[in-house]
């Protein structure tokens, strides 16, 4: 089965080079059809407490691994970076005790991150380090490298966080998709490759890096041509798998008989959010262009590049 891209989407395609990323490119290899609803139509997603909860504890290890410190920063800096950055989006609707384990939980998590690494921290080289690399025949690849390390050479290690409660096998991340994307943009990033690529495990404690040699970046390249290919062709189909009971667009998949999320009301619901942000920030802009104007003088313009 396929679905027919509308005028105004064809047209977005053929004005910008098409966009991959490793998430992206996992989507459609789990089900055509929801990149397409997730990536092509842009329909809303739920928020959920595991993607606030894990965005949270991202957010505290980059502060404080760009502490430029001769020294580990003391653990108080991780759980302050956890309260300043918490993520409370996909806590809607849960009780005060419920949030509590939840944020307990990432306490205990980065509080055992520190024990780990406390002894032998040294600062990043980059942390979210954003990359767009052009592959040619008009293909984009993006993302953003969690954690750059300086290696004892002087060389570079990649370190992506996960918050998975089960880490993978050396096999997984020599297989890795995402990290073959980060070793090529390594080399337009800083010049050269990885000495070693690594998935770090952060709540059960587990750290796996394999060395560059075992990356296959020639595979990477042929899988985001191959998606890219598909995307083109408009391959949409539904591929129903267990992973169907969590999809947020159950409700308008063919393969799938029984109610699902209201992605209208949804819609409704951020579209409603959006247009009072859009009020506020409207009068703040009001409001600041007023005290320009009365500390500059009327004729007073203000240019932003």
């Amino acid at each position: 089965m396929t679905t027919t891209l509308t005028s105004e989407q064809l047209d977005e395609q053929a004005e910008a080079p098409l966009r991959l990323s490793f998430s992206r490119v996992d989507t459609y290899r789990q089900c055509p059809l929801r990149f397409r609803y997730s990536y092509v139509d842009k329909l809303p997603s739920e928020p959920s407490p595991h993607l606030s909860w894990g965005t949270s504890v991202h957010a505290a290890l980059e502060r404080f691994w760009t502490q430029k410190l001769p020294v580990a920063p003391p653990v108080e800096t991780l759980l302050q970076g956890l309260f300043d950055c918490w993520d409370d989006t996909g806590f809607e609707g849960m009780s005060r005790e419920e949030k509590l384990e939840w944020y307990r939980h990432a306490q205990d998590v980065l509080r055992r991150h520190h024990t780990r690494y406390a002894d032998t921290f040294v600062p990043a080289v980059a942390s979210e380090a954003w990359f767009a690399l052009d592959l040619g025949d008009d293909l984009e690849v993006v993302g953003s490298i969690d954690h750059v390390a300086r290696t004892a050479s002087g060389g570079i290690g990649i370190v992506d966080w996960k918050t998975n409660k089960r880490a993978k096998t050396r096999s997984d991340v020599r297989g890795s998709l995402q990290l073959a994307i980060y070793t090529l943009a390594a080399v337009e990033l800083w010049g050269q490759e990885p000495e070693w690529v690594a998935l770090d495990f952060v709540v059960p404690g587990v750290r796996v890096a394999v060395g560059r040699e075992d990356i296959d970046t020639e595979g990477a390249l042929a899988t985001l041509r191959e998606v890219a290919e598909l995307v083109r062709a408009e391959a949409f189909a539904p591929k129903p798998s267990v992973l169907c009971d969590w999809c947020d667009y159950r409700a308008l998949c063919p393969a799938f008989a029984g109610d699902g999320p209201d992605v209208a009301g949804r819609a409704v619901i951020e579209l409603t959010k959006l247009r009072r942000q859009h009020a506020r920030d409207a009068a703040r802009i009001a409001e600041l262009e007023r005290l320009v104007s009365d500390r500059l003088g009327d004729g007073a313009t203000l240019e932003i590049g």
